[in-house]
């Protein structure tokens, strides 16, 4: 079925967002490239974005609204299951328009997706600039898809996958979407990509992609142009979307001093890094250019693990790039995952105490997502893991870990989450002489034996908790209850106490990836 010709051909891009202020940096690619390699008009490419809450039935109707010939949908791990409604309630509308799928949720299992989902038009298998601009020009022309590679599409009850599309080698082929004609987003999160793909194997990430060349750059003028066109508008931040931001030091340092260089109003940076890699220049140079957030990946300190899931680790090294971060008081996320093949509690507590040592601003513990695509993904049968199949494929249970264990872990991501690495409870884990992950297990029991209110804040349930495990020890409660108040927040506390009340906002913020 012939469309109607590139010229009048109206495309909706659209996403539901795991985190709103995000801007949709894929659709802004697919974007660019039919604006400036397909000479599409710029209002006849439309971009929708939707908060992770919205009802299917607005989606629809704000899709529809735009009268597309096409729809591309941009999908994850946390819009998947609303995405595939929305596909289906427009099929049953508006037969006629051509839905497209992209992303990491569809892409490694496309001809799989269309068999699932009979109201799907076509899948898109990786990186979408390309494969999408060529899938608008052949159903502009009526001309079939096979000719499209990097794609599994449907003809008629038949499911098609063409040959894998060619690896881009030069990104700087890619139209920039850092463009303002391409939306306003004043106040949001900028996306900015200064490379693509991982030169590591870790087996639980996607972020490598199957690509023959693991890691391409765009050229260092690109990425400043872009970097300097944000930092002179009125953002909120901008997010260097890297798997590993600083995997070549000497052009992450040149980057940095270029931030540094032009960031007059200061704006915030985040990105994700690895810790081997930071020396004492290095952290400066974040710290130089205002990187308030970076994301810190240990995953675990078992080197079983380790060598199953393929992750390095130089503990020396790490240690050294953690004590850089901490020296000049650089706000970071240190990052754990619980479930890892091969991992037992002892030795994932074991891994949360070393984490813990560093007393890091701020600690997350993440559960095993066997995502679709990814090498443990297609180990999981050698290696007997037990996920949910369907989204967001959290691990069930695997052989050094019973269903019991699991739901251990996701009471202590919990657990972490509340109560973190502060200095109440550094002094704490002294005085009453256990480690942190024991005083998150009197927490866990705690918070189960004893926690009815769930309307509490975190500062109100903090306070609770210590008053409980110092009485239960035996521990004078006085310090820990106005160090809590200076760390948590404020909360009633017993008349007479004399304490220094802070709120909650005093406390230190943080974006989540």
């Amino acid at each position: 079925m012939q469309l109607h010709h590139t010229e009048h051909m109206k495309i909706t891009l659209a996403t539901i967002h795991c985190k709103p202020q995000f801007t949709p940096l894929a659709l802004l690619y697919l974007k660019a490239y039919l604006v400036e390699r397909m000479a599409f008009a710029l209002d006849n490419v439309q971009i929708l974005e939707f908060p992770r809450k919205v009802e299917t039935e607005d989606v629809v109707h704000e899709i529809l609204k735009s009268e597309p010939d096409v729809v591309g949908l941009s999908c994850y791990v946390w819009n998947i299951v609303t995405l595939m409604a929305v596909s289906r309630r427009i099929r049953e509308l508006q037969p006629d328009i051509k839905i497209v799928l992209g992303g990491p949720e569809v892409g490694p299992l496309a001809p799989s997706v269309l068999h699932a989902h009979p109201y799907i038009d076509v899948v898109v298998k990786s990186e979408g600039e390309i494969p999408f601009s060529e899938i608008v020009d052949a159903l502009s022309k009526g001309d079939d898809l096979d000719r499209v590679r990097g794609i599994a599409f449907r003809r008629g009850e038949e499911i098609r996958e063409t040959a894998e599309a060619f690896v881009l080698k030069d990104l700087n082929k890619i139209p920039s979407p850092h463009l303002i004609r391409y939306g306003n987003y004043k106040g949001r999160v900028i996306c900015i990509e200064t490379q693509r793909g991982c030169v590591f194997n870790c087996n639980f990430c996607f972020y490598n992609k199957d690509l023959s060349i693991r890691n391409r750059r765009f050229s260092l003028d690109r990425v400043k142009e872009e970097i300097l066109f944000w930092l002179n508008q009125e953002v909120d931040s901008i997010y260097l979307m890297d798997p590993v931001f600083n995997l070549n030091a000497a052009r992450t340092k040149e980057i940095c001093r270029f931030v540094a260089q032009h960031n007059h109003r200061k704006i915030p940076f985040h990105t994700e890094v690895w810790a081997e890699f930071i020396d004492e220049e290095m952290a400066q140079l974040f710290r130089d250019a205002n990187f308030t957030f970076l994301e810190v990946g240990l995953q675990t300190t078992d080197q079983a693990v380790l060598n199953t899931v393929e992750r390095r680790l130089n503990l020396k090294r790490f240690i050294d790039g953690i004590g850089h971060l901490k020296k000049l008081k650089i706000y970071f996320e240190l990052q754990l995952i619980y479930g890892l093949p091969g991992e037992t509690r002892t030795s994932f507590k074991q891994s949360l105490d070393f984490a813990a040592s560093f007393e890091p601003p701020k600690l997350a513990v993440f559960t095993l997502l066997v995502l679709p695509g990814t090498e443990l993904w297609r180990k999981a049968r050698e290696l007997n893991l037990n996920f949910d199949p369907e989204p967001p494929y959290l691990i069930k249970s695997h052989p050094s870990m019973d269903s019991a264990d699991i739901q251990y872990g996701r009471k202590t991501v919990r657990a972490v989450e509340d109560l973190q690495v502060t200095m109440t409870t550094s002094i704490l884990c002294k005085v009453a002489k256990l480690d942190y992950s024991d005083i998150i297990d009197e927490w866990i029991d705690w918070d189960f034996h004893h926690h009815e209110n769930k309307t509490q804040s975190v500062a109100e349930r903090v306070h609770n908790f210590l008053r409980y495990f110092c009485s239960r020890n035996e521990i004078p409660q006085e310090f820990f209850l106005a160090s809590a108040s200076l760390e948590y927040g404020s909360t009633k506390l017993d008349p007479g106490t004399p304490l220094r009340l802070v709120s909650d906002e005093t406390r230190e913020p943080t974006i989540v990836h």
